[in-house]
């Protein structure tokens, strides 16, 4: 551990201060016989090397790094109190033997001084640096909160069950609010600007948009749109709305959309064709505000629609030989799209419906746009399948879904190329960063929202791992959906963190330059047109339903 250069008394009062007046009062913990205040210390890991134990000679150590870089990069230690003490107990001047003790502790630093009971030598040891008035290991242990998606609630009940140090809740929404959100912000507008520029210098762009609520049904109060480059598979917006905000949670997704259509227009992005999800209250607004647009819809979203129809009707007792057709029925509905790469609306309809022949084993004269089957003699499991009874119950209730009017207008509007499967995706990592399970203000879904979009975006095209031998490698999973049937999945290489890195660096920065910068008011909350009680009226009127 190294050991700094005396502190000056004033310089220690100076520095004191200052950290009184950033922290809040609650971190500061005082010895009982000291006249300063603190507590102590040091947070996270090491996430190189750890010794097994104690038997390291000195020429072992070299060879690991020790030296101080940047207070991100460098390794940092959990210190228990009585090593801390041991470690000065003697005076590095005369040799003699020293009083020790913890004078200050701020959430995770502390401040020894030391005292030789020989040549009175004095020294005071910070046990970490400060960026501006605040200790480095507080505002980056707050960073590292949301930027691992992790709960600050947690988070600090983990610290306080082994006894390490750390910085209160309270502190810990200051930061977020004065630093690390505005940093988190900046640093997404000045990854996203060069994206825009290379949008708007795109004729032919391609995007695709889904939105997210924090909660499944009406209960919802946040919603994540978001706006991805189908081309790139890079997040290019991502906007916030509270329910609010408009008439009802179900509104929030176009008022996403609204808004995500009017930022990318300043930025001067011209869009070329929209793929979305099976949305109503999207599809009339893009005809009435985006006519101009190609509106395209994700094949996922029909299919899963359609998928729970025929489930439906096969689980009737009259229906069972629909299940049989099921998966054949999806893979068709793929098929009409992909293999109609020019669009054509029309020709997409037709083989579409020839399914609704196909399955009664008729191969031929469907349409004239799409006259016949294109596959050859049917053999193996194909045709151990049993053709649908032409005029059976089963066939009258399943053709009626096949050829359903508004399922044929949604089959001509089906992307060819691009799909949305990647913002499930990210979707998911969204879920990480901001779980559904816990609610966070308005800025923390907000940060964390484009903390999932910085992560995703520096590691959706990650490329596939590989053994030694240069085989590609796979994994099997068992979901839940395919009811003990297997996937296989490729196995990516590792993740990369590098968006961490930058916020990390920009929050010091700012700090540094001991700039503060205030963020918006955030929409009103909820409840605030609710007529709120007087709470000890309140209480006084309390009764339990047991008493």
């Amino acid at each position: 551990m190294q050991i700094l250069p005396n502190v000056a008394e004033a310089q220690t009062q100076t520095t004191e201060s200052a950290l009184r007046s950033e922290v809040d009062v609650t971190d500061i913990s005082i010895d009982d016989d000291s006249d300063e205040g603190f507590d102590a210390d040091d947070k996270i890991n090491d996430p190189d090397y750890i010794p097994e134990d104690d038997s390291d000679t000195e020429d072992e150590l070299d060879e690991f790094d020790t030296g101080a870089n940047v207070e991100g990069e460098e390794r940092k230690f959990i210190v228990f109190e009585s090593a801390l003490l041991a470690a000065f107990g003697s005076c590095p001047i005369c040799g003699h033997s020293a009083e020790m003790k913890i004078c200050a502790v701020v959430g995770t630093f502390c401040r020894l001084r030391q005292v030789c009971n020989g040549c009175n030598f004095k020294r005071e040891w910070n046990s970490q640096s400060f960026v501006g008035s605040t200790a480095a290991g507080n505002i980056m242990f707050s960073a590292a909160v949301i930027l691992s998606g992790s709960s600050i609630q947690k988070v600090l009940r983990l610290f306080s069950h082994i006894g390490i140090s750390t910085i209160t809740r309270q502190t810990f929404s200051k930061h977020q609010r004065l630093h690390v959100v505005p940093s988190i912000i900046q640093l997404w507008e000045k990854e996203r600007n060069p994206r825009l520029e290379a949008l708007a210098a795109d004729e032919e762009v391609v995007l695709g948009r889904d939105g997210r609520a924090d909660s499944p049904g009406h209960s919802a109060k946040y919603g994540a749109y978001t706006m991805m480059n189908l081309k790139t598979g890079k997040i290019v917006d991502v906007q916030l709305v509270q329910s609010n905000e408009v008439t009802s949670s179900s509104a929030m997704e176009k008022e996403g959309l609204v808004r995500s259509i009017a930022s990318l227009r300043e930025s001067g992005v011209s869009i070329n064709t929209l793929v979305t999800d099976h949305h109503s209250p999207i599809r009339k607004w893009m005809k009435d505000n985006l006519a101009d647009v190609h509106h395209k819809y994700d094949i996922w979203h029909i299919s899963k629609s359609l998928n729970k129809k025929l489930k439906a009707a096969a689980n009737l007792s009259i229906c069972a030989s629909i299940k049989p057709w099921i998966q054949s029925i999806t893979n068709h509905l793929y098929w009409c799209a992909i293999s109609t790469p020019d669009g054509n609306a029309e020709l997409k309809v037709a083989k579409w419906k020839s399914i609704a022949s196909h399955i009664q084993n008729i191969h031929s004269g469907h349409d004239n746009l799409f006259p016949e089957c294109l596959h050859g003699p049917l053999v193996g499991r194909e045709r151990k399948k049993k053709w649908m009874v032409p005029g059976s119950k089963a066939t009258q209730v399943l053709l009626p879904i096949i050829l359903n009017p508004r399922l044929c207008q949604d089959v001509k509007i089906m992307s060819e190329t691009f799909q949305t499967s990647k913002l499930e995706a990210f979707h998911s990592t969204l879920n990480h960063f901001a779980p559904k399970i816990n609610h966070f203000s308005y800025w923390g879904q907000k940060c964390r929202t484009l903390v999932a979009a910085m992560h995703y975006n520096e590691n959706g095209g990650r490329i596939q791992a590989t053994t030694n031998d240069g085989e590609k490698c796979f994994g099997v999973a068992f979901p839940k959906f395919k009811k003990g049937g297997f996937v296989v999945k490729p196995v990516y290489v590792e993740q990369t963190f590098q968006y961490a890195d930058a916020v990390i660096a920009q929050v010091m920065e700012t700090l540094a330059e001991g700039q503060v910068h205030h963020l918006e008011a955030p929409p009103s909350a909820l409840c605030s047109h609710f007529e709120h009680p007087n709470k000890q009226e309140a209480v006084a009127l309390h009764r339990s339903r047991f008493v």
